[in-house]
């Protein structure tokens, strides 16, 4: 295709002898901080709004479930991301959601033993 043409139809040629991205690409304290402060802040509201409710009921029931829900929400979002990212070639990205994923998934593990009892 002549360069006319592409610049017409602004189509961008893609390199092909890059195949993984730069450690310069990929902002890993910015990637590692806004996921880390989403999960945090919103564990944190949870646990705010489950001791205001007072003592027991269906309310605190209610709000575990939310942030049960929020999690889940989030690691499938952290799953998606990791996909995307491993198909862009950003490795150092894909390992920390990788890494998270996994602090999730024991996380969820570790208090369903005690509070299930599962031992």
């Amino acid at each position: 295709m002549s360069p006319e043409l592409r610049e017409l139809f602004e189509i961008k040629q893609e390199d092909g002898n890059r195949k993984t991205s730069t450690p310069a690409d990929q902002n890993v304290k910015k990637h590692m901080t806004t996921r880390l402060a989403v999960f945090i802040l919103g564990t944190i509201c949870f646990i705010i709004a489950i001791n205001a409710g007072g003592k027991g009921g269906w309310e605190e029931i209610a709000f575990l479930i939310f942030m049960a829900l929020f999690h889940a929400a989030w690691l499938l979002f952290i799953i998606i991301e990791t996909v995307i990212l491993q198909t862009r070639k950003k490795l150092i990205l894909r390992n920390i959601n990788l890494v998270f994923i996994v602090i999730l998934v024991l996380t969820y593990f570790i208090s369903g033993i005690f509070l299930f009892g599962f031992a």
